[in-house]
């Protein structure tokens, strides 16, 4: 390996620098010119989170029209950093607090969350992405990349809202240290119908238990937008549908989760529903703001527990 300074290091195997005294002498006369190098590691991590973390990172399966392709791994995945101007956890507020005198349904705040992040880029000028990470300062030397190559994974939190793309992110994009170096993820989950809620189960169990198994931050966007067709199966008190969806969020109670958000939109409540039929349909099944805090506390309350919980605990049950 040839470093900046010209001098010629011996390299291992994983890519490293060797460890040996002849090594450590070339690295420290290089490094001697360079500041940044020369402070304290802990000084240099916040630098390096600062650079490089921070974000909230979309990953994307778009074609180049901007429009999600679902089951086409010829389509590369990208990337987009977050534009939304609320966090998770200020939405999380604003949820757990709604006036129920006044939000009979739904919080705005919740409504078609981080839908604009998923379009197209916003101008470009000068050939750069505002909002794509940039990793170039990872280029600058080879100290740096060895120091800060995990910071993207670590400080980062990836957002993802296609099982599909769930699926490839974990499997195909990242080696395994990579994916075990992930340590906050955010899921926009939308269930239309029975089979909706077990294709996520799947993939959550594939992707995120097995290969993203260190994440210590969830963030869960649950979008109900119901098919007429199951309906019936739909209600929040002892229905099939609510039973279904806890036990989906259960699982990730094998994560060693220390934060957990969970914000509800049921704004498209149902599709392809006769507008005379609306009203009954909604009154009958639709979720009140107060049972979807209800749902979101049991979730939550049930990820964090320390010492587990009884497979049937609070979810779906009347406050």
């Amino acid at each position: 390996m040839k470093l900046r300074s010209g001098v010629h290091v011996a390299q291992v195997p994983n890519g490293g620098i060797a460890q040996s005294p002849k090594t450590f002498q070339a690295i420290a006369e290089h490094n001697a010119s360079s500041l940044l190098l020369m402070l304290p590691q802990e000084v240099k991590n916040r630098i390096y989170h600062f650079v490089c973390g921070g974000h909230m990172v979309h990953i994307l399966q778009n074609d180049q029209n901007h429009v999600h392709v679902h089951g086409d791994d010829s389509v590369e995945l990208s990337h987009a950093t977050c534009i939304e101007p609320l966090s998770e956890e200020q939405v999380q507020n604003e949820f757990d607090s709604a006036d129920l005198d006044v939000v009979a349904w739904n919080i705005a705040a919740a409504e078609d969350r981080h839908e604009v992040c998923h379009g197209p880029p916003p101008t470009q000028k000068d050939g750069h992405k505002p909002n794509q990470l940039s990793l170039t300062f990872l280029r600058s030397c080879r100290q740096i990349y060895l120091e800060a190559n995990m910071v993207p994974y670590t400080d980062n939190t990836f957002a993802i809202n296609c099982n599909d793309t769930l699926e490839r992110f974990a499997r195909v994009r990242f080696q395994n240290k990579q994916n075990l170096a992930i340590r906050s993820l955010c899921l926009s989950i939308s269930v239309k119908h029975k089979c909706s809620v077990d294709i996520w189960t799947y993939s959550i169990n594939k992707a995120v238990l097995k290969r993203l198994k260190c994440v210590r931050r969830l963030y869960l966007n649950l979008g109900q937008i119901y098919c007429g067709c199951c309906i019936d199966v739909c209600g929040y008190e002892g229905s099939e549908m609510t039973e279904r969806q806890g036990n989906m969020f259960k699982m990730f109670r094998k994560l060693p989760l220390n934060e957990v958000t969970l914000v509800i939109d049921d704004s498209m409540f149902m599709v392809g529903v006769n507008p005379h039929h609306y009203h009954r349909m909604e009154q009958r099944y639709r979720w009140t703001m107060k049972q979807k805090q209800d749902f979101s506390k049991d979730v939550r309350g049930a990820l964090l527990a320390r010492g587990g919980v009884q497979e049937g605990d609070g979810l779906g049950e009347s406050a």
